[in-house]
């Protein structure tokens, strides 16, 4: 097992709201890669898996939280296509930065 990622249409609460439109996304949760796997770009292929989902099931965003201060992390999911949303700093929890993705428009 090189990596796991979890998809489905959990919008936490303490991150996302309804002014976030929150049934037109899917959402990744605990995206974990091997330390052993690390460079070779198993998160980007997790990822990929995401995005097509959420376009299989027409949705307009992949959306997801990281940790506030992995400021490395929040340059990867940029680098990947994510767009910082907020950062929400709540006392019960580390992850708070909101990253979103672009899935398709309805233009």
């Amino acid at each position: 097992l090189l990596g796991t990622i979890t998809v489905d249409t959990f919008a936490d609460p303490d991150f996302w709201n309804v002014h976030d439109q929150t049934e037109d996304a899917l959402y990744v949760h605990r995206m974990i890669v091997d330390r052993k796997a690390a460079g070779k770009d198993i998160g980007g292929l997790l990822l990929d898996y995401a995005v097509n989902l959420a376009a299989a099931k027409e949705k307009r965003w992949l959306r997801l939280d990281a940790w506030r201060t992995n400021t490395k992390l929040h340059a990867y999911y940029v680098n990947r296509g994510f767009a910082m949303v907020r950062v929400i700093s709540l006392k019960h929890r580390g992850s708070g930065a909101l990253f979103q993705q672009l899935v398709r428009s309805t233009v």
